[in-house]
C-alpha cells in the first residue's frame, strides 16, 4: 500500500466536525422554533380560556343580581300600601295618580343610589305612573323599553331583564302585586336599577377582567379609564359579530377582548359588553424564555464544537500510530485482507487491523461473556440496593403516617360513640374503615420491604395472599386487570415464613400483569385456594398470551428471562422456586399459548396446627373508673394525639393532663402523683425511654405506671427493653377498643385478655 494512497482529500476531522457542527446548530434551531410556536400557542389559549371563564361568571353574576333583585321587591310589594296604591293607578283621577307618584318617588331612596325609577301599573291597558331622579329616563320611553318584563309580572310572573337608554344601562326588575285574600293580580311594579361603575368594579374583582360597556360605537361604563385603550378596542369590534375574541395593542401592551351581548330572558334588548384581559407579562416571560433559549443554545454549541475539536484532534494522532504498530504486528499472515474500506484514518486502522482478527476473535467471545455476567451481576446489586432504599424510606414513612391515621381512626371511633345521625354516622364509618385500609397497606409495604431473617411460623394462605393484594392491587388497577379471589373459607395453617411467601406470590403476580398490560385490556388474574389432606395449594392463574412449551421447561432457571434488555433479570422465578423448596413445597406452571398460564403452589400443612386461625376481634368495654377517678398524663409531640386520648379519658370521667415533651411531663410527675402514664416512645429532647430510665431511678411507682405508643416499627432493641422491664407499647394507629385493654394490662398486671 502506498503512501499516496493515504493523502487523503478531506481529513479525518473535517468529516467527522462539519456534520457535528451542523448538527448542533440544526437542532438547537428546529428545537427553539417549535418550542417558541408551542408558547405563542399556548399563551393565547390561557388567555382566551380565561376570557371565556370570565364572561361565563359575568353573565352568571348579572343573572343572579337580577334575581336578588326580583327577590326583593317581591317582598317589597307584600306591604298593603302596593296594592292600595295600585287600584288608584287603574282611576283617571290626577290627584290619585299624583298620590302614587309621590309614594313611589319616597320608595326610591329606600332601594339604593341605583335604583332610578319605579312604575306601577294595574294592566295593560292602564297608563302607568312612573316616579325617577334621572332625567334619562322619560317616562313614555322607560315604559315602552320595559314593557316586555312589565307584561310578564301582569302575567303573574316575577322577571328581569335589561335595556340601553341613551347609553345608560339598566337592569329592569318586575314583579306582580297580588290581593293576598283571593290571591287574584292588581298591578305590577317595575323597577330600573342602573349598571354603572360601581358595580363593574364589584363585577371585576370577581371576573378578574376589565369591563367595558358598550351603546353604539361608544363606551359609556368602564372599569379602567383611558381613552387610547377605548378607541383601539371600539376600533377592533365595532362592526363585526357579537360574540368574538379579538386582539388589541394599546400604550404598548397587547390585551386579549372579548366582545358579547348580555339579553336576559325576559328581556328584548339586552346590552354589549366587552372584556378585557391583558396578557402583556406573559409575552415577556416568553421574550425572557425565548433569549434564555437562545442564550443556552449558543453557548452549547460553541461549547460543543470545541469539545468535539479537540476529541477528534486527540483520536486522529494517535491513529497514525496505531495504524504503523498494525502493519509490523500483522506481517505474519498476509492472506487475509479488507476488500473495501474508507479513505481515512480509521480506513488504515481497520487494514492493520485485519491480521489481527482471527487472533483475537476466540478472547473476544470470551471477554464478551464475562462482560455479560458481569453486567447481570451489575444488575442484580443495582436492584438490591433499590429494594433495600426502599425498605429504609417505607420504614421512616410509616411513623409519619401512623400518627394522623391514629387520630382518624380515633377521632372516628368517638365520633361512632355518639348520637350521630344515621347518614353522617354512615359517613364515620366509611372515614374509619378507608384509614384502617391505609394503615394496613403502610403495614404491608413495611413488612415486605424489611430484611427478615427467615422465620418458621403458622402463616393463613387467605391472608398471606391477600397481603400481597394490598400492594400490587393498585399497579392491577390502572392495567385494567380485574382480579377474582376463590378462596376456601376455612384452610389449615402451614409453617413458614410470610415475608419469603409473599415474595413468591408478588413475583408471579407481577409476572401476569406484564404479560397482560400489553396483551388485551380485559385482563383477568383469578387466584383460588384449597387444601387437601396433607397440603395447601394457591394457584394464580390469567388469561394472558401464554408460554410456549420449550420455554415453559426453562422458566424456573436463573437468569432466563423472554423480556427485553433491561426489563428483567430472569431471577424472580428462580427465587421463588427456591423459597417453595426450602418449605418442603412444590411449583410448577401449566400453560399454552393464546390460553393464558397458571400457577400452582403446594405447601405442608403443620403438623402441630392443623385448625382453622378464628381471626374474629376480641371486644372490650370501655375502662370503667375505680372509687374515684384515674389521674392520668399524656405525653406526646403531636396534638393532635394528645387531643384524642385527652377526649376518650375524659369521656369515662378520668382527670387527663398532657404534655408535648419528655421534659415538661417529668416536671409534671415530680409535681403530681398519676394513676398511668401514656408516653410516645420516640419524641424531640427527653425521649419516652429517656423519661422511664429516669423515673425508673427517683420513682420507681411512676415507672411502672407507662404505657408507651409509637408510630415506628418496633425493632429488636425496642423489644427487648419492653420484654426486660415488663412493659406494653401499643402501636399507632389503634382502635378505642386497644387504647381501654392496654389501659386495663397497666391497672391489672395480672389480668388476660
Amino acid at each position: 500500500m502506498t503512501q499516496s494512497r493515504h493523502q487523503l482529500p478531506f481529513s479525518f476531522q473535517t468529516k467527522v466536525l462539519v456534520p457535528v457542527l451542523a448538527a448542533l446548530v440544526l437542532l438547537p434551531a428546529i428545537t427553539f422554533w417549535i418550542v417558541d410556536r408551542a408558547l405563542n400557542r399556548q399563551v393565547q389559549d390561557e388567555a382566551r380560556q380565561t376570557l371565556g371563564t370570565a364572561d361565563t361568571v359575568f353573565e352568571q353574576l348579572l343573572e343572579l343580581r337580577g334575581r336578588d333583585r326580583v327577590s326583593q321587591f317581591r317582598n317589597a310589594v307584600n306591604e298593603s300600601s302596593y296594592r292600595s296604591l295600585a287600584r288608584l293607578v287603574a282611576e283617571k283621577n290626577p290627584s290619585a295618580r299624583e298620590t302614587v307618584r309621590r309614594f313611589l318617588n319616597d320608595r326610591l331612596e329606600s332601594y339604593g343610589e341605583d335604583c332610578e325609577a319605579l312604575l306601577l301599573t294595574a294592566d295593560a291597558s292602564a297608563e302607568p305612573v312612573v316616579a325617577r331622579r334621572s332625567s334619562f329616563l322619560e317616562p313614555g320611553e322607560f315604559g315602552r323599553d320595559a314593557a316586555l318584563v312589565t307584561n310578564s309580572a301582569l302575567q303573574g310572573e316575577a322577571t328581569h331583564g335589561a335595556i340601553d337608554v341613551h347609553g345608560r344601562i339598566y337592569l329592569i326588575v318586575s314583579v306582580p302585586v297580588l290581593d293576598p285574600e283571593s290571591g287574584s293580580l292588581v298591578g305590577a311594579l317595575t323597577a330600573a336599577i342602573r349598571i354603572g361603575e360601581g358595580t363593574l368594579q364589584e363585577l371585576k374583582s370577581i371576573t378578574g377582567a376589565d369591563i367595558f360597556l358598550v351603546s353604539g360605537e361608544a363606551v359609556t361604563v368602564a372599569t379602567i379609564h383611558q381613552p387610547e385603550l377605548s378607541d383601539a378596542l371600539l376600533h377592533s369590534i365595532v362592526g363585526g359579530e357579537i360574540r368574538r375574541t379579538v386582539s388589541v395593542a394599546a400604550q404598548g401592551e397587547h390585551y386579549l377582548a372579548l366582545t358579547d351581548k348580555y339579553t336576559a330572558h325576559g328581556s328584548n334588548q339586552g346590552f354589549r359588553y366587552v372584556l378585557l384581559s391583558s396578557y402583556e407579562k406573559r409575552l415577556r416571560e416568553q421574550q425572557q424564555t425565548r433569549t434564555t433559549l437562545l442564550e443556552v443554545s449558543l453557548t452549547g454549541i460553541i461549547l460543543s464544537g470545541f469539545l468535539v475539536w479537540l476529541m477528534i484532534r486527540r483520536i486522529t494522532q494517535p491513529l497514525v500510530e496505531l495504524r504503523e504498530n498494525a502493519e509490523a504486528v500483522g506481517r505474519g499472515d498476509f492472506t487475509r485482507r479488507i476488500t473495501s474500506f474508507s479513505n481515512d484514518e480509521c480506513g488504515a486502522v481497520a487494514v492493520a487491523f485485519n491480521g489481527m482478527t482471527d487472533n483475537l476473535q476466540a478472547s473476544r467471545a470470551d471477554l464478551e461473556k464475562a462482560v455479560g455476567s458481569l453486567k447481570t451481576a451489575q444488575s442484580q446489586l443495582i436492584q438490591s440496593e433499590k429494594l433495600s432504599a426502599v425498605g429504609q424510606f417505607v420504614a421512616g414513612v410509616a411513623h409519619e403516617l401512623n400518627n394522623p391515621l391514629t387520630s382518624v381512626i380515633g377521632f372516628s371511633d368517638l365520633l361512632n360513640h355518639t348520637d350521630l345521625d344515621p347518614k353522617y354516622k354512615e359517613y364515620v364509618d366509611r372515614i374509619s374503615k378507608s384509614a384502617s385500609r391505609c394503615h394496613k397497606i403502610v403495614n404491608s409495604l413495611l413488612g415486605f420491604s424489611r430484611q427478615h431473617e427467615p422465620e418458621r411460623k403458622p402463616v393463613q394462605v387467605n391472608d398471606l395472599a391477600d397481603a400481597v393484594i394490598d400492594i400490587i392491587g393498585y399497579d392491577l388497577r390502572t392495567s385494567n386487570i380485574t382480579l377474582q379471589k376463590e378462596y376456601r373459607p376455612e384452610l389449615p395453617t402451614i409453617l413458614g415464613d410470610a415475608h419469603q411467601l409473599q415474595q413468591v406470590v408478588l413475583n408471579i403476580l407481577s409476572n401476569a400483569r406484564q404479560a397482560l398490560e400489553t396483551y388485551r385490556r380485559d385482563g383477568q388474574i383469578t387466584l383460588s385456594t384449597g387444601c387437601t389432606d396433607k397440603k395447601v395449594w394457591l394457584r394464580i392463574k390469567d388469561n394472558g398470551p401464554g408460554i410456549s412449551s420449550e420455554n415453559l421447561t426453562r422458566i424456573f432457571d436463573p437468569f432466563f428471562t423472554t423480556k427485553p434488555q433491561g426489563k428483567g433479570t430472569g431471577l424472580g422465578l428462580s427465587l421463588s422456586y427456591g423459597i417453595i423448596q426450602e418449605h418442603r413445597g412444590s411449583i410448577r406452571a401449566e400453560s399454552q399459548p393464546g390460553n393464558g398460564t397458571e400457577f400452582i403452589l403446594e405447601l405442608p400443612i403443620a403438623e402441630s396446627d392443623a385448625i382453622v386461625i378464628d381471626l374474629r376481634t376480641k371486644t372490650a368495654a370501655p375502662l370503667q373508673p375505680k372509687t374515684r377517678p384515674l389521674r392520668v398524663l399524656v405525653v406526646d409531640d403531636e396534638e393532635s394525639i394528645l387531643h384524642l386520648v385527652e377526649e376518650v379519658l375524659k369521656a369515662e370521667g378520668h382527670k387527663v393532663e398532657t404534655a408535648l415533651s419528655g421534659v415538661e411531663a417529668l416536671g409534671l410527675i415530680e409535681r403530681n402523683p398519676y394513676d398511668v402514664i401514656v408516653c410516645d416512645w420516640k419524641m424531640p429532647g427527653l425521649s419516652g425511654i429517656n423519661l422511664f430510665q429516669e423515673l425508673l431511678q427517683n420513682n420507681p411507682k411512676s415507672a411502672n405506671r407507662i404505657l408507651f405508643m409509637t408510630g415506628d416499627v418496633i425493632k429488636g432493641n425496642f423489644q427487648e427493653f419492653l420484654q426486660k422491664h415488663s412493659l406494653t407499647c401499643l402501636s399507632k394507629p389503634f382502635a378505642l377498643r386497644e387504647f381501654h385493654l392496654a389501659i386495663a394490662r397497666i391497672l391489672n398486671p395480672g389480668q388476660t385478655d
